[in-house]
């Protein structure tokens, strides 16, 4: 072998191995890259479980008060209902106690 064919078979060699280290490289940065989306992806759903959690819980404390809102105002109906049962029948009560009185006193004379 010649001398130039010696450097270009070194040449040829260390262009190889130069290749070679920038693959091995590529391969650990891709790796590297995978393994980071990986962790932000289990991160992201972490955090997506937990808002949706959360939505659903308020939701459903939305919807309670909504329902004791009308429970709330359907007691209010009947209270105002049986207030209102209860002035008339205090009015027809004053209206006898009125008459009874005006007999008594029909009575005395």
């Amino acid at each position: 072998m010649t001398p130039e064919q010696i450097a270009a078979l070194v040449g040829a060699v260390v262009l190889c191995l130069g290749n070679l280290a920038a693959l091995i490289k590529v391969w650990t940065d891709n790796a590297k890259t995978i393994k980071d989306r990986i962790a932000t992806k289990l991160e992201r759903d972490k955090d997506s479980v937990e808002l949706h959690d959360k939505v659903l819980k308020l939701e459903f404390a939305t919807q309670q008060l909504k329902d004791n809102q009308t429970l709330t105002a359907q007691l209010v109906d009947d209270l105002r209902e049986t207030c209102a049962a209860l002035n008339t029948s205090v009015a027809k009560l004053d209206i006898n106690i009125a008459n009874l009185a005006d007999a008594v006193k029909e009575l005395r004379k």
